[in-house]
């Protein structure tokens, strides 16, 4: 084999490759695609009202929670080089009741579904 015609291989042999790199991309594509429409087929349906009326629940909980209530959180105070006050850490502790907030408030959505056997 000449130079010339190992050169043409070598390009031909390469081109494969980036056309089957450009099929494996599209078939990898095509399953994300599939995988996620399968995840979505058990999912609870929801129409875009019942969506802004779920995010308008949530939304007012959270404004309607105290955030300003200095129990709801964990500070440890130090002193500085300079014998200034610093705030060292500083910790929100009530997650759990931001949920239970929240889930008050949206309860009323939804009606419990005893029929389902297998929750995932």
């Amino acid at each position: 084999m000449t130079k010339e015609e190992l050169q043409r291989s070598i390009g031909t042999v390469e081109s494969m490759i980036a056309d089957c790199n450009i099929d494996i991309n599209k078939y990898t594509d095509q399953l994300e695609k599939y995988k996620k429409q399968h995840a979505d087929l058990s999912k609870p349906k929801l129409t875009p009202l019942q969506y802004d009326k779920l995010q308008a629940l949530i939304d007012e909980a959270i404004q309607r929670f105290d955030f300003d209530d200095l129990d709801n959180y964990s500070i440890d105070y130090g002193i500085d080089y300079d014998n200034r006050v610093t705030c060292e850490s500083f910790c929100f502790d009530n997650t759990d009741e931001v949920v239970r907030s929240i889930m008050e408030n949206i309860e009323d959505m939804f009606a419990e579904d005893t029929n389902e056997i297998n929750q995932d």
